[in-house]
């Protein structure tokens, strides 16, 4: 594969192979030296500061720096870049000539929906913004953050992190091959905790859809430092919680009152999770929440459970090999627009796709982050592609492809800066089914509550006891 062209004329290795065993993850002094919050050649989160060749690409300057003016905390988020125009539409006329800024799974959407599938293209603009002890601790990590030696099992020899070499940031800012950073991606920092309220939906062929609606409560002790996490096994065993999860279904009506909650952890990245089902009364233990290709909860088997946040690391084994490769890419980005209040779902929902004048697209430098399924496992997908905002480590965009080989779902997670933090995450996502032509938003799009407070809260810790089976009958008994 090319190298990529960089304004400040430096040669970087932008192709990241499957590293031999055990190989340690930190970098040296000299290596490490490269990152740094001001006047180096890479940001503290490992991503190239230096726009590209053209300036299409502009140099990261910090981002985001201060909320916008007449910004209220706990209000909507204003768009900082409201006066931005479109620069260009790449359509199924005229893709040919950006083709090699993207993805296979845009190109297909284009060819499948010429008449209203398109990118509305904006400037770039690097808002990602974080707070500085972020940026501290992952450069600290660079030269410190190891995997577990020996390893704990078998498949298992980058799937285990001991907590006393990892500071909450970029676990790896510059990663040595994919597996590394894949788990920047699975575990980027986005927050110490969080409440949010989605309304997502299942979209049918003709465009039509089936709402519902769910209560996501996240508490990330990765993110945190070690006297601020919860007391308590669920979150101290396994050498500590990684990020712990919790979803309450409030509509469809059939459906609601159904709530699980569960952990991943430094020493295994299988979600231990525990399901309250409002007919039994009862909490089971659920061990198919989270697992690799199980059909997500309320997607109608239109999402994986791995292909949350654009596809993550799950399950106790790993089951791919991969590689990643830094490239230019249009990519949703700073997607404000779709944040303001008075949105409803007619406005969003399309055959086939969300709609396109909702979105803005912009160019920036993703990692490509390759896996193929390993001999003897099997899976829904065995060749899928996640790619990853370089700034973030957040997912913009992924393909699956199915048994044979064919490209089978497209995916895209709309990101913008919850400056209020500030942190980069999604406020939406879409999963596309190229064969059947339905399609599902499993998260986001809280603004169609009508109310700001329906919008992400990061300023109060949900009750840690959701994530337990006492506390999930507890809450269930409401």
């Amino acid at each position: 594969m090319k190298g990529l062209s960089y304004a400040t004329g430096v040669a970087l290795a932008v192709v990241l192979g499957a590293a031999p065993l055990m190989a340690s993850a930190k970098v040296s002094p000299e290596e490490a030296a490269k990152l740094g919050i001001e006047g180096t050649e890479l940001t503290p989160h490992g991503a190239i500061r230096a726009g590209n060749a053209d300036g299409s690409i502009p140099a990261w300057e910090g981002g985001i720096k201060t909320p916008p003016a007449g910004y209220e905390v706990g209000g909507w988020y204003l768009d900082p870049f409201a006066d931005d125009q479109v620069l260009f539409t790449i359509t199924a006329q005229n893709y040919q000539q950006y083709a090699d800024k993207l993805s296979p799974g845009q190109i297909a959407m284009l060819k499948k929906y010429p008449d209203s599938y398109k990118l509305n293209v904006y400037p770039s603009r690097r808002s990602a913004s974080y707070p500085t002890e972020v940026y501290e601790n992952s450069i600290w990590n660079a030269t410190n953050t190891d995997w577990c030696d020996p390893p704990l099992g078998k498949d298992r020899e980058q799937r285990c992190v001991r907590r006393e070499v990892y500071r909450p940031g970029t676990w790896f800012p510059i990663p040595k091959d994919g597996a590394e950073a894949m788990w920047n991606h699975t575990f980027y920092w986005f927050g110490k905790y969080y409440t949010v309220t989605h309304y997502g939906f299942n979209a049918f062929t003709d465009g039509s859809y089936a709402e519902f609606s769910t209560t996501e409560r996240w508490i990330i002790p990765s993110s945190m430092n070690l006297d601020e996490v919860p007391k308590g096994d669920v979150f101290t065993r396994l050498g500590g919680a990684a990020w712990c999860f919790s979803q309450e279904t409030l509509s469809p009506p059939r459906n609601a009152g159904s709530i699980f909650g569960g952990c991943n952890y430094f020493e295994t990245t299988d979600f231990d999770a525990y399901l309250y089902v409002p007919g039994q009364r009862r909490v089971r233990k659920a061990p198919e929440i989270g697992f690799y290709d199980s059909p997500s909860s309320n997607s109608d088997g239109l999402r994986t459970a791995d292909s949350k946040h654009m596809g993550a690391m799950t399950g106790d084994e790993e089951w791919y090999v991969w590689t990643a490769e830094r490239k230019e890419m249009f990519v949703p980005y700073n997607n404000y627009r779709m944040a303001q209040p008075g949105l409803t779902m007619d406005d969003i929902v399309r055959p086939g796709h969300v709609n396109s004048d909702l979105i803005r697209y912009e160019l920036h430098r993703v990692w490509a982050i390759e896996g193929k399924l390993k001999p003897g496992y099997r899976h829904l997908s065995p060749h899928r592609v996640t790619y990853v905002d370089e700034d973030s480590w957040a997912g913009v965009a992924a393909d699956m492809y199915d048994a044979r080989g064919n490209l089978w779902r497209v995916s895209e997670g709309y990101l913008l800066n919850y400056y209020d933090v500030p942190v980069v995450h999604h406020f939406a996502d879409d999963h596309s089914d190229l064969i059947n032509g339905r399609h599902a938003s499993n998260a986001g799009w809280p603004n169609l509550g009508g109310n700001p407070a329906n919008l992400i809260n990061y300023r109060e810790m949900p009750d840690p006891a959701i994530q337990t089976p006492a506390g999930l009958r507890k809450y269930g008994m409401r």
